[in-house]
């Protein structure tokens, strides 16, 4: 089998780590690479032995030799990188948030749809082992009707400054969308849609949200989320129902151990990942593109668009509010499904 040639676009941090994981997956290869700054798309194609390396992305979007990119630059650039991908004919995974509102998700998906392209949203905790597992327990009643959930993700992130991406709006800083969107997938994936959604959350000066709570409830359910860049934690996630309990040991959103606890008795289940956990993600495109699809089943356009919309609401709600959002309607007006 044609072994699926990869492209990179936007390469800090996570795109080394994904690279890295690249490497270790079956049947495809790393292609080319991108970025800007040309010494540094060079110095990471040689780290990560792409065949090619391109200070213009548009130069990669048009490589013929690139079958798939993954898009791992900042969050405002997510949707107009994606689009000029997509417009080069490249299927794309890009990193999430995949859009910085639901008016960009809906376009990226629309362009993807159009093109007849593939376009999967970065959600890599859908598609590790023991995520799989927690919701394979689920599915078969082992702690019955899921009734309550708790889940966080912190970590103090002040001493980087307000300059850094994490505090700066224009880099889409704020914690929801950089480390609050994991607690909201797990309740989102398992609950669906919340009836309500109550949100608060303290801004940094610049106005973005450096420590968010978030309710979301249910019919006969409740979801309690946190997300924060002020200071560490234990990162564990809670998952109660009327027969048992749910345990992911930190960090949750890529646990390596998670506990089940039912009648009295506990069962553990570790994992070891391949790789740091980037590889399931990728095998889960190289297979559908081996299968000429442009959604996944497991992550479809329809959970990113979701997912996008309780952002929305939610930021509506703290009162974030980023350049992109001009393009949105009323927000706070919250419609279930």
């Amino acid at each position: 089998m044609k072994k699926i040639r990869w492209g990179i676009v936007g390469l800090g941090n996570i795109a080394n780590k994904f690279a890295a994981d690249l490497s270790l997956v079956p049947d495809c290869k790393l292609q080319a690479v991108a970025s800007s700054d040309a010494l540094r798309a060079e110095q990471f194609a040689q780290m990560h032995k792409a065949q090619k390396a391109y200070s213009n992305y548009d130069h990669l979007f048009s490589d013929p030799e690139v079958d798939l990119v993954y898009i791992a630059s900042l969050h405002p650039k997510h949707a107009a990188l994606t689009i000029r991908a997509l417009a080069g004919g490249k299927g794309v995974l890009c990193e999430k948030p995949l859009g910085m509102n639901s008016a960009e998700v809906n376009q990226m998906i629309s362009k993807a749809s159009q093109a007849n392209l593939f376009l999967m949203e970065g959600l890599w905790t859908r598609f590790n082992p023991s995520f799989n597992q927690v919701k394979k327990w689920i599915d078969e009643g082992q702690i019955g009707s899921l009734r309550y959930i708790n889940a966080s993700f912190s970590f103090n992130g002040l001493a980087k400054g307000k300059d850094s991406r994490l505090f700066h709006p224009d880099k889409g800083g704020g914690s929801l969308l950089d480390i609050g969107i994991y607690p909201l997938f797990l309740a989102y994936y398992l609950l669906g849609f919340p009836d309500e959604i109550d949100a608060k959350a303290h801004l940094t000066e610049e106005g973005v949200d450096a420590q968010l709570s978030t309710i979301l409830s249910y019919p006969k359910a409740q979801a309690m989320l946190y997300s924060s860049f002020i200071h560490d934690q234990y990162m564990g996630a809670t998952l109660c129902g009327e027969k048992g309990e749910i345990y992911m040991h930190s960090r949750w959103h890529e646990a390596t151990q998670i506990k089940l606890v039912k009648q009295g008795e506990e069962q553990i289940k570790s994992f070891e990942f391949s790789g740091l956990g980037y590889t399931y993600e990728i095998e889960e495109v190289n297979k559908c593109f081996n299968a000429n699809k442009t959604q996944s089943d497991k992550w479809t356009w329809q959970n990113s668009k979701d997912l996008s919309r309780l952002m929305d609401v939610i930021r509506a709600q703290v009162g974030v509010n980023y350049t992109a959002d001009s393009l949105l309607p009323n927000r706070k007006k919250f419609n279930k499904g």
